[in-house]
């Protein structure tokens, strides 16, 4: 009877280290810490307007990334405002965007990579 516990207690720990062992890697892709030359990376965490905010707010930090690379400038502010109580909310998001353009740079969505956990979406754009 003892001998069958100990096979038992055996055969449980060794389907948790096999289950330990498939498990699939939660890593992030190579491109976020290494993107190509004519590449950038932008990311945005969880947005008040919605996951379509989140990807703009991605995509406008890497062309900004590409595009002070090329000598332009670009400045961006943003302002949200919330006002909530116990009957309604109310959201309002005001954003200025200036820039000073040298050159045309022209940018293309590669990729994208969605961290769940932490809900940050990270964009892949190069430049054309």
């Amino acid at each position: 009877m003892q001998k069958i516990k100990k096979y038992m207690l055996l055969f449980v720990v060794f389907a948790l280290l096999q289950g330990c062992a498939n498990r699939p890697s939660n890593d992030v892709p190579d491109w976020i810490h290494k993107p190509a030359h004519n590449q950038a990376v932008g990311n945005c965490g969880s947005h008040a307007l919605g996951k379509q905010k989140q990807k703009e707010c991605a995509m406008t930090r890497a062309r900004v990334e590409l595009a002070s690379r090329k000598g332009i400038d670009i400045r961006s502010t943003s302002l949200m405002t919330e006002q909530a109580n116990a009957q309604r909310s109310q959201s309002q998001l005001l954003q200025h965007t200036e820039q000073t353009i040298n050159e045309q740079i022209k940018a293309r969505l590669v990729e994208t990579y969605h961290d769940k956990a932490q809900d940050i979406l990270w964009v892949l754009m190069q430049e054309e």
